[in-house]
């Protein structure tokens, strides 16, 4: 009989995240001035307003590179947890994992907690901090969830 994975994980480091969004927000900016330095021909208002807007969002993708909250991931015998650390612990909710994207030291997973008046939160989590509970992690991530006990089933001990 297999048992049930049971882990805990604090997940304190986002160097990775902030990295990769502070890429993005430059390689967005550098485009739209590149384009504005190659037309320097007056363009139609709405092309100033499309590249504007991509500044802006550019600008606004960085907004979450500081607001990148440490968190506590839990798998008991049943379910998935979470509990981000802000102060105090916060409660844990309970809900379902999925990954999102996996690059092998890098995850994006999303967190749908099975309390209706609770959003989905998405969490990234990487190797860097995390490296002897990674492949633990991992394993718990992508195993199967337990099935339950069958009516008139009796357990081996």
């Amino acid at each position: 009989m297999r048992t049930a994975l049971q882990l805990e994980v604090g997940v304190v480091r986002f160097g990775v995240l902030r990295s990769a969004t502070l890429a993005l927000a430059a390689t967005v900016w550098a485009v739209l001035a590149a384009w504005w330095w190659v037309h320097p021909a007056p363009a139609p208002a709405w092309v100033d307003a499309v590249a504007a807007l991509g500044m802006l969002g550019a600008a606004a993708a960085v907004l979450p590179w500081r607001s990148a909250r440490p968190f506590v991931l839990r798998r008991d015998a049943h379910q998935w947890q979470l509990s981000f650390m802000d102060g105090a612990r916060t409660a844990p909710a309970a809900g379902q994992l999925h990954v999102a994207l996996d690059l092998g030291a890098w995850l994006l997973l999303r967190f749908i907690p099975d309390a209706a008046e609770r959003g989905a939160s998405w969490l990234a989590v990487q190797r860097r901090g995390l490296e002897p509970q990674w492949h633990a992690l991992r394993c718990a991530i992508y195993a199967p969830p337990p099935k339950p006990p069958q009516a008139g089933a009796t357990v081996d001990g």
